[in-house]
């Protein structure tokens, strides 16, 4: 947005994802959503060559030299990775700018806020400077990806970059780039909480993703005919003396919940959709990602319990898991109850959330 003083600004939202975790690496679909916590920028041009970042909530001031941004960042740099690609991609970044970023996402707790900066700022980028193609969302989310992603050499999909970009509900199919679908969700009371406990987001998604790849290849070696989409319990069972007890645990993982994926966007898509199924399989995908992939800590599962203990009807945790956040779903009557269980359970940060439509 441009007026007159030659302001600039742009926001992006947090993002949860319901359905599919650690299913985009492996272009299976996935089911997310975005929520009302965002980080903003706004930002002025100067008459220097220097883009002044003032980091509100981290206490920080970065500077970059325009002149630098043709030069490869460090890995994670996300400032310095989002200036790099934009002027790859004939973005004619030439001046100088004064940029206030400020946010209320939980930082490294699985709620995307890495992936919320990106968006953001390529977002307000463009409207500060123009791009040589027309812009869209979509091309937004895929800029976004590429710089978080495929630039940085990271582990994820492109669940999170979409799902911010489009500031909704979202199936995406992953395995065709940039085919999704927008959909309604009936979840109305939500809450998040932090755990506090920081996670190493690369390191968790490159060794499951590492996991499930490595067993996925052996099974093809075994049974050429092997689809996740496609496989039965009986042939599911065939692998039993041919992988380790660890290689069959991902790959029970990675089979149901793709099945669960599928189960809840059938669901979502009828007129009416049946809140005590969808909540259903949104418990039964959080004792996947606990059990098999082994993605919790005791803390989060403590407040898991809690929060089920003080009336809620659901919980899961969210992101890449070793820590972050969790996803919990409430009655109206039972929200004050199980805020207070999560706050006694050790929760840094609890939050009622709305989920966004556009």
């Amino acid at each position: 947005m441009l007026n007159s003083s030659n302001n600039f600004f742009a926001a992006a939202p947090a993002r949860v994802c319901l359905f599919g975790d650690h299913q985009d690496y492996l272009e299976l679909p996935v089911i997310a959503s975005a929520i009302n916590k965002f980080i903003r920028v706004t930002g002025t041009k100067n008459k220097t060559k220097k883009i002044h970042f003032n980091l509100l909530d981290l206490n920080d001031i970065v500077e970059i030299d325009i002149d630098d941004i043709s030069s490869k960042p460090r890995k994670g740099d996300h400032l310095r990775f989002v200036l790099y690609t934009l002027n790859k991609l004939g973005c004619n970044i030439d001046s100088g700018m004064n940029i206030k970023v400020s946010s209320d996402i939980y930082i490294n707790a699985g709620i995307s806020s890495s992936s919320a900066l990106i968006v953001c700022l390529v977002d307000f980028f463009i409207k500060s400077f123009g791009f040589p193609k027309k812009v869209d969302r979509k091309l937004i989310a895929e800029i976004a990806y590429r710089c978080e992603v495929l630039e940085q050499k990271g582990s994820g999909g492109r669940m999170d970059q979409y799902t911010i970009a489009f500031s909704n509900t979202i199936f995406l199919d992953t395995k065709l780039n940039g085919s999704f679908e927008l959909l309604d969700v009936p979840f109305d009371n939500l809450i998040i909480a932090n755990s506090g406990v920081k996670k190493s987001t690369d390191l968790v998604l490159s060794k499951l993703k590492n996991e499930a790849i490595s067993v996925i290849s052996k099974i093809k070696k075994i049974d050429k005919s092997f689809d996740v989409k496609n496989v039965s319990q009986s042939q599911l069972a065939s692998y039993n003396n041919s992988l380790s007890k660890r290689s069959l645990e991902i790959l029970f993982a990675t089979v149901q919940n793709y099945k669960i994926t599928i189960d809840a966007y059938n669901e979502l898509k009828k007129e009416k959709p049946c809140l005590d199924f969808l909540i259903k399989k949104l418990n039964d995908h959080h004792q996947i990602l606990k059990n098999n992939l082994k993605i919790t800590v005791p803390k989060i599962d403590n407040m898991i319990l809690q929060s089920i203990r003080a009336g809620a009807l659901g919980a899961k945790v969210i992101g890449s898991g070793g820590g972050g956040s969790i996803l919990v779903i409430t009655e109206k009557n039972t929200e004050k109850n199980v805020i207070e269980s999560l706050f006694k359970s050790g929760s840094t940060q609890v939050d009622k959330v709305k989920i966004l439509k556009n």
